[in-house]
């Protein structure tokens, strides 16, 4: 893990300078640096090794994302050069939006520091060795608020490190039981209680939807829960995620362009693990728990059909019209779980869902439901100080009547429109009226390493809505 530490004073020379369009103008550097937004130039000093780092502002940093993108940039840059250098906090007028605040705006700048230092796990004979750079982030004092803001950065760091590598991690060395081991491990010697519920302990429990979807690999499905219930008698918030370690559409075969990413079809169950380590490491104050559904969708005899119906933990029967909506199916199960036996009042479901959240809101922005103005409000608010970009998508009552079924009480899909919403929804009919958020991650679980969209990304697992479910649970 990359070392940050804070120091008051601002150095004459820092090795990272971050300039404004207006600013660059006086630098006569002609057209090699013009101070535009992320823009980049490594300048010498002397003879000798030492460097600046130029990173252009553009006119100003308007939100956390471009704080977060900036800073993310300076580090990338500057530590291919040394392992050791400093970075000026960004204070001044017109540098950075005034609606800031400089506790938020630290933080901004600490996690974009962080996630730009993040190496993925590879599976390679002979590793290549890299150190983590020390650096010092100038201007700020090192007081116990702002001491803080860093380590809860940093834990949160931690944590989604673990959700990128758990994003990345081939199938084969990621089967339900492994995840779940993985997870009991990570949260080893903190105030968190994690329990594991076995393929038998689910048939006991009659949880048929995680169960009929698990059933068609070789490698029994489980549900994991993490509890961090610091206030006893207090109000639960669940984090539900799903974790289908792989996906390849049981006989709703996928097509063979998408099955590159069927590993990460567990990005939501990643998010939902970094979010309640950070919470739990940095001591948060609400009780949170998370419930993760983990298992294989794959074909096989036993697998599940097409006009099959199944019932679920929560009693509703379910008509399931095409097994590649399986995500929907555990988070069912998940969510009446979190509601009846976690006695929470409040469910966030996360989850790499569908294809139409991808298609719609592309690599940097998220589709939100929400059944509860209160919860919500404060998931805005979340969202506005993690820099992470979500759009609410409104339904009616003509949506809800797109999952009713014949047969069943309710069917996986709604039809060839609205899957977003649908699929959503369907998940809302096992909240059983408790104040509900579903995020579908999608299109932001991963990002291209060609085109990572976000300077403090790296290709692959992106461990999306991690630090959005922290600053609500913190």
């Amino acid at each position: 893990m990359v070392s940050i530490r804070l120091k008051e004073e601002m150095p004459k020379a820092a090795t990272v300078r971050f300039f404004t369009k207006q600013e660059a103008e006086g630098l006569q550097k002609g057209k090699l640096f013009e101070g535009e937004y992320l823009e980049s130039r490594v300048v010498t000093q002397g003879q000798g090794e030492d460097f600046a780092v130029y990173v252009g502002l553009g006119d100003g940093l308007k939100d956390l994302t471009e704080v977060k993108n900036v800073y993310a940039k300076a580090v990338k840059e500057a530590k291919a050069y040394a392992e050791e250098f400093s970075v000026p906090m960004l204070l001044e007028k017109g540098a950075v939006s005034d609606t800031l605040g400089q506790a938020e705006l630290l933080g901004a700048a600490l996690e974009g520091m962080f996630l730009a230092c993040y190496r993925p796990a590879l599976y390679k004979s002979e590793p290549k060795e890299e150190k983590d750079p020390s650096i010092t982030l100038c201007g700020v004092e090192a007081s116990a608020a702002n001491q803080k803001v860093l380590e809860e950065k940093r834990a949160l760091a931690e944590g989604i490190y673990y959700a990128r590598d758990a994003v990345n991690k081939p199938s084969n060395l990621l089967r339900p039981a492994a995840f779940a081991r993985e997870v009991q491990k990570l949260f080893e010697g903190l105030a968190v209680q994690v329990e594991v519920y076995d393929a038998k302990q689910l048939e006991e429990m009659h949880m048929e939807a995680l169960l009929t979807v698990g059933r068609g690999s070789s490698y029994p499905p489980c549900l994991t829960v993490i509890r961090y219930l610091p206030v006893p008698d207090g109000e639960i918030t669940a984090f539900v995620g799903k974790g289908v370690t792989v996906d390849t559409g049981g006989y709703c075969v996928k097509p063979a362009g998408s099955m590159a990413g069927i590993k990460g079809d567990m990005g939501g169950a990643a998010a939902v693990t970094a979010a309640l380590y950070a919470l739990a490491k940095s001591g948060g104050a609400k009780n949170t728990v998370a419930v993760i559904p983990m298992c294989e969708n794959r074909i096989s005899p036993d697998a599940m059909l097409p006009g099959d119906v199944i019932s679920s933990y929560g009693g509703k029967t379910i008509e399931i019209l095409n097994t590649d909506a399986e995500g929907r199916l555990i988070l069912a199960d998940a969510v009446a779980f979190a509601v009846r036996h976690e006695k929470a009042s409040r469910v966030l479901d996360i989850a790499t869902l569908t294809g139409a959240a991808a298609i719609t809101f592309g690599k940097c922005m998220a589709p939100v439901l929400a059944d509860g103005e209160e919860f919500y409000e404060e998931f805005v608010q979340a969202a506005g100080r993690s820099g992470e970009h979500y759009v609410r998508l409104p339904f009616f009552k003509a949506h809800e009547k797109m999952i009713e079924s014949k047969w069943a009480d309710v069917k996986n899909v709604g039809g060839e429109t609205c899957g977003s919403i649908t699929a959503g929804l369907f998940i809302r009919a096992f909240a059983e009226g408790k104040s509900w958020l579903h995020l579908d991650i999608a299109g932001v679980s991963e990002a291209s390493a060609a085109e990572p969209v976000h300077e403090f990304l790296t290709g692959g697992g992106t461990g999306a809505g991690a630090s959005t479910m922290f600053e609500l649970a913190k």
